[in-house]
């Protein structure tokens, strides 16, 4: 089976890839799961299956092995979006068909990571028992680690952390680098869901458990544990080591992962005010074939365009925020906020409307990660519809700095008059961690209820300051359009003016 074949879901972002358990896969199994991955990396994932599924038909009969590249192949495609019931139905008859315990666990630890919700646990359950039949230690570790996969389907948090913990002492008596890597990259991703302050170190630990001679398997273990590292630090807010982490997996990273690192990169870009950098990046991303990144890129090309654009457009986004949340529910709920401020520019009803659930699928989850710029959004947008969802959300906060930085600008949005101070204090932090868009417009508000002269001073033009170095340009005509603030002082730039869609602000 082909090395470049992905695995597992994983908890941040897709391409997890996975060891095949097949050693002796015979030769025309190989090829058709070559033509089938073909299909899928041009986005074929359905044209993938119906080639794969009607190949069977000439094959001899199979060993375990061919039935076990059969199937990841199969969980591949589906999560790649091969649609109906016709994998799920080949799949099964693949573990009825296996010989050995340890083939059917393999077969089953396909299904479970093909699977959602409650499905998880039950076909992890189903794996990791025939692999402890086979008496094979690292299938057991990778099958408790799949089931402590940070989703919402009924297990507590802590007893996930349970079981990503068990999974990696396994792991690490498999005696198999990939394995340990993969594990601890599970680890990392529910305690990161969980808001745990050492889970960004833990990604840290995770991309250093390779060995320096990486062999295909490895290498792409190692590319996906630097992505996720990348991808939390950059929503902790410690963008430098986001950065550095993009720089060490593209070293290690080939193929597709380019356009997954350039994604992250261009969401780094975009939140540090680098305006076309951000829209360079996330073109790279756009451009590639993984399914999920494209839409990642384009969520941040979305946002790029909002603050740059003199018209905007937006009649693919929602469809992009569906997918960006299939593929990273942190990333989704950055581009939902970012369809919401559109739409809010564009002056439709309800403009915040699709927030709401995103918030709710958090709960639901208990993610304490990631969602923060829903809520935000949110309150910027329509204030009084937030300030229930602020409370529901008030035990999911995490102690990341960006998150401490953007509840406090939240609590001073909902006090009015009175959040002038937790408005400056956030703003403030964004602006430290390296954050000028946020930020500005957090100065805004704070302007806009300061009680003194000198603090709407104070805040206006540190605003202003942010916003223009950042070419931040419909903030900025927010800004400028609020005279009371700055008696006419400020400008509107020029690609903002005579138009609709003013900003924020009504003009």
């Amino acid at each position: 089976m082909s090395d470049n074949v992905s695995g597992a879901r994983p908890p941040l972002l897709p391409g997890q890839p996975q060891a095949s358990f097949a050693e002796n896969v015979s030769a025309a199994v190989q090829e058709h799961v070559r033509h089938a991955e073909s299909a899928a990396l041009r986005g074929r994932a359905d044209l993938g299956f119906e080639a794969l599924h009607w190949s069977l038909v000439s094959l001899p009969p199979l060993a375990d092995d061919d039935r076990i590249a059969l199937a990841e192949m199969v969980s591949m495609l589906t999560r790649w979006g091969a649609p109906g019931h016709a994998p799920w139905t080949l799949l099964d008859d693949l573990a009825a068909a296996c010989h050995t315990p340890r083939a059917r666990g393999a077969v089953l630890l396909a299904q479970a990571r093909a699977a959602r919700g409650k499905a998880i646990t039950e076909y992890g359950t189903q794996a990791l028992f025939e692999f402890t039949a086979a008496g094979d230690i690292g299938g057991q570790a990778l099958a408790l680690s799949r089931m402590s996969f940070p989703s919402d389907a009924g297990l507590s948090p802590s007893y996930r952390r349970q079981l990503a913990r068990r999974g990696l002492t396994l792991a690490q008596q498999s005696g198999e680098p990939w394995i340990t890597a993969l594990v601890a990259g599970m680890l990392a991703a529910v305690e990161t869901y969980q808001g745990r302050k050492r889970a960004p170190k833990r990604w840290q630990q995770a991309a250093s458990l390779l060995p320096a001679d990486l062999d295909a398997v490895t290498g792409e273990i190692a590319a996906l544990n630097y992505l996720n590292w990348a991808l939390t630090a950059a929503y902790v807010g410690d963008y430098p080591t986001a950065l550095e982490a993009v720089a060490r997996g593209r070293v290690v990273g080939r193929g597709p992962w380019v356009n997954k690192f350039a994604a992250i990169e261009a969401l780094v870009r975009h939140r540090t005010g680098q305006l076309d950098a951000a829209r360079e990046r996330a073109a790279v991303a756009m451009a590639g074939a993984a399914p999920g990144i494209r839409e990642l890129g384009a969520a941040v090309a979305a946002a790029v365009t909002f603050e740059t654009a003199r018209r905007l457009q937006h009649d693919d986004l929602e469809a992009v925020v569906t997918v960006a949340y299939a593929t990273s529910p942190p990333c989704g709920a950055s581009a939902a906020a970012t369809l919401a401020y559109t739409r809010h520019a564009r002056r439709e009803p309800r403009p915040a409307r699709g927030l709401p659930r995103i918030l709710r699928k958090a709960r639901q989850a208990e993610h304490h990660f990631g969602w923060e710029d829903a809520l935000l959004a949110l309150t910027e947008i329509a204030p009084d519809a937030a300030r229930d969802e602020a409370a529901a959300m008030s035990r999911l906060w995490s102690p990341y700095p960006r998150a401490v930085a953007i509840r406090s600008i939240v609590e001073g949005h909902l006090a009015g008059k009175r959040g002038w101070a937790s408005l400056i204090e956030g703003a403030d932090a964004l602006a430290e961690i390296g954050e000028p868009i946020t930020a500005g417009r957090a100065y805004h508000a704070a302007a806009k209820v300061a009680s003194s002269p000198a603090e709407r001073a104070r805040a206006r033009d540190r605003a202003a300051e942010l916003l223009t170095t950042a070419g931040a340009d419909r903030s900025l005509a927010a800004l400028a359009r609020n005279r009371s603030l700055h008696r006419g002082l400020l400008h509107v730039p020029e690609n903002q003016r005579h138009h609709v869609n003013a900003g924020l602000t009504p003009p």
